[in-house]
């Protein structure tokens, strides 16, 4: 019941010419049977509407087949991981793709993925403090380095050598 109604409650509005976007899932055996719901804009004469199932090894596509009033459905199966969407209507050779979203955002119970969709970018702060230890360690090198190469001063083999343009001293009671 509670499923039930979480699933009528969560409901993602698309940008034009989609409408409002919804799933459920089923469990089937170790995979879940996914049902989404998009509704279209009915001044939208579609030739083909599309969902686009996004994974880390590329991408999943299922045509959704229409229902009355605008709404397209389509059910299709996959292993219970959440997982990116973006659904694509098309007219002859122009397609309009929707912004993505998880299964998640679209109604389906969390408790029934194993895990959850995460949009790229940066996660944490933490990531900036690593970046800055790892800035700090480089110029901490380039210093080391630049001191065990530049020489403090510069010995020839008469003597030290004087900047002024004088001749070396050099020491006649140690030669």
């Amino acid at each position: 019941m509670i499923a039930a109604l979480l699933a009528i409650v969560a409901v993602v509005t698309l940008s034009p010419p989609f409408g409002e976007a919804s799933a459920t899932a089923v469990e089937d055996g170790g995979y879940l049977a996914v049902t989404v719901t998009v509704d279209l804009d009915p001044g939208y004469a579609a030739d083909y509407l599309v969902v686009h199932l996004l994974n880390p090894d590329g991408q999943e596509s299922f045509t959704l087949g229409q229902a009355a009033g605008g709404q397209y459905v389509g059910t299709f199966t996959i292993l219970p991981y959440n997982r990116a969407l973006r659904f694509e209507v098309g007219q002859s050779e122009e397609f309009t793709l929707s912004e993505t979203v998880s299964l998640i955002d679209l109604g389906v119970d969390a408790d029934q993925l194993q895990t959850t969709f995460k949009p790229p970018g940066p996660t944490s702060d933490t990531s900036k403090w690593g970046w800055l230890a790892l800035g700090a360690g480089t110029l901490a090198g380039a210093v080391l380095l630049a001191w065990w190469v530049w020489p403090a001063a510069k010995v020839t083999q008469s003597g030290l050598v004087d900047t002024t343009g004088r001749e070396p001293v050099v020491d006649e009671t140690t030669e």
